[in-house]
């Protein structure tokens, strides 16, 4: 009897094993959403499995939502005393400066950034003293040209050392820098090549715990390293530079571009709004602003973006490690009022 009882015993404890790692595993889920749907409306998202995140850690830079820049006309460099970023082009490139005219995205959009050359801001100033070892970065970008002409050129860089002696991550047109599990400096070949003249979205996420890095652009992968490792420093990740920054100026002479709505947060927990009813990476999808957030409940500031009103939307919620819904939420905007008390059994 005894070889029995080990048997049922061993089979009970990978039974609740199993279970366990199906509950730790377990993607997030809406069962409802109250507040009015309307552009501007704050939206209550219930449910289980959002994990956490800290929203006073978040980045969200729609260019026109920084209060700073409301006295600034069109053509106006981006402060870099006071405002989101605490860092700029400084003596080697061209200042990143305020565009309110032309394409600036999505037609509510009342201003963006415009870089020509090389233009860039760095080192968010809500990411000041932490010791974060993850990092999710989203923002569009606009260029008139393709970065093809030769050199090396950045557009993002990740660091935690602000003298550069420490964690170094760069995304170019044609390969990503970081550094290895090796404690060298290793390259990652593979083209990041924004269209011209029109707006690409990129996305890059850092785990160090994973030792990881994956950058994609308009919802495709375009660098999935498996070998990075963080220096030792207690410095956390952050953005050191975003903008264009190639390694020859004289290869771009005419080079220019916008960028905005950039979202920077210390894990990849957010929500987003979608056109497809199930997951769909290549979706058009847009970022929304957490205001609060807890396992089971958080809100958003709901804005369309690029989306209609009248289009068939939907909402994603993703926690901390990139799971997501795979089902999204519907999002009514024909229902005046709703969906007050909307609910998805």
């Amino acid at each position: 009897m005894i070889p029995q009882i080990q048997k049922i015993t061993a089979g009970i404890l990978v039974a609740l094993a199993l279970a366990l790692s199906s509950l730790v595993n377990a993607s997030p889920r809406i069962s409802s959403v109250d507040g009015e749907v309307r552009d501007g409306s704050t939206l209550t998202l219930n449910g289980s499995g959002f994990s956490s995140m800290n929203t006073g850690r978040i980045l969200y830079d729609l260019v026109s939502n920084q209060t700073e820049y409301d006295t600034l006309s069109s053509g106006s460099a981006v402060p870099v005393d006071e405002g989101p970023w605490s860092q700029g082009t400084n003596v080697w490139g061209n200042p990143l400066t305020i565009i309110t005219s032309g394409d600036l995205r999505t037609p509510n959009a009342t201003a963006a950034y415009y870089g020509e050359v090389k233009a860039y801001v760095g080192w968010p100033r809500v990411l000041s003293n932490t010791n974060n070892d993850t990092l999710y970065v989203s923002w569009w970008y606009n260029p008139n040209q393709l970065a093809n002409n030769g050199g090396s050129n950045k557009y993002i860089r990740i660091w935690d050392r602000s003298d550069g002696t420490g964690t170094r991550i760069s995304l170019t047109q044609m390969h990503m820098t970081y550094n290895g599990t090796n404690g060298d400096l290793q390259t990652s070949w593979g083209t990041t090549q924004p269209d011209a003249n029109r707006w690409n979205r990129f996305e890059l996420y850092v785990d160090s715990r994973k030792n990881s890095i994956t950058a994609s652009l308009n919802g495709r992968v375009v660098q999935n390293v498996k070998d990075f490792q963080k220096a030792a420093s207690s410095e956390g990740l952050t953005v050191a530079l975003i903008g264009f920054d190639p390694s020859e100026n004289d290869r771009y002479p005419n080079y220019a571009f916008r960028m905005k709505d950039i979202y920077v947060s210390t894990n990849q927990a957010r929500v987003e709004l979608s056109t497809s009813n199930t997951w769909d990476p290549s979706s058009r999808r847009e970022v929304l602003n957490p205001i609060e957030w807890s396992d089971e409940k958080l809100t958003v500031s709901l804005s369309y973006f690029s989306h209609k009103p009248s289009e068939a939307l939907y909402l994603y919620v993703f926690d901390s490690d990139g799971n997501t819904n795979t089902e999204g939420f519907p999002l009514c905007e024909k229902c005046p009022g709703r969906p007050e008390g909307v609910r998805v059994d």
